[in-house]
């Protein structure tokens, strides 16, 4: 059988989630969600679902088996993409990390999760400017605000400060001591 290698390889950002990875897939090879369920043997709303995690529809063993040889990549690395099972249903991104690496984080759609640990600031799930909710992170092709244009590397100045217990001001801690590697 001859290698099906895609012309336009797409490498997972460390914590990226699914559905943002499948969407740069996509757009990169130029390819529908047909066109991947076809390939995959499976239904094309199966596919549609694995990026929008409000779906609750996650790929089976076997279909991560499949998915990461079309993708070329592990099917651990997919599995740790997935999203969280206790999942916080509207889209929220940290600027400041968006800024860094343009991709969604799995973790920011954590139920329960507030902040950012690493930037130490509150995530957003709306617009800070104009109030438009953020499309699902498969569509996020353009990097921005669809309401008023505001990317969203540039949202960070509106992010509030995070308040750890017992602390009365925002913490000025390094990126590393956040993340505890003092």
């Amino acid at each position: 059988m001859p290698d099906e290698s895609w012309v336009f390889r797409v490498v997972p950002a460390p914590g990226e989630s699914l559905g943002h990875f499948l969407g740069r897939f996509r757009r990169a090879n130029h390819l529908s969600h047909r066109a991947i369920a076809d390939h995959l043997g499976v239904r094309v709303k199966w596919v549609e679902d694995w990026e929008l995690p409000s779906k609750r529809r996650n790929p089976t063993e076997l279909q991560l088996i499949a998915l990461s040889k079309l993708v070329e990549v592990d099917p651990k690395q997919l599995a740790k993409m997935l999203p969280p099972a206790r999942l916080h249903l509207q889209t929220r991104l940290c600027s400041a990390c968006y800024a860094k690496t343009s991709v969604h984080l799995a973790v920011w759609q954590r139920s329960g999760r507030t902040g950012c640990d690493r930037h130490a600031l509150r995530l957003l799930s709306v617009c800070p400017v104009c109030k438009h909710g953020y499309r699902t992170p498969a569509l996020w092709e353009d990097e921005h605000c669809e309401g008023c244009g505001l990317a969203f590397g540039q949202m960070q100045s509106y992010q509030e400060p995070i308040r750890k217990r017992g602390q009365s001001t925002p913490s000025t801690a390094s990126p590393d001591e956040l993340d505890g590697r003092q």
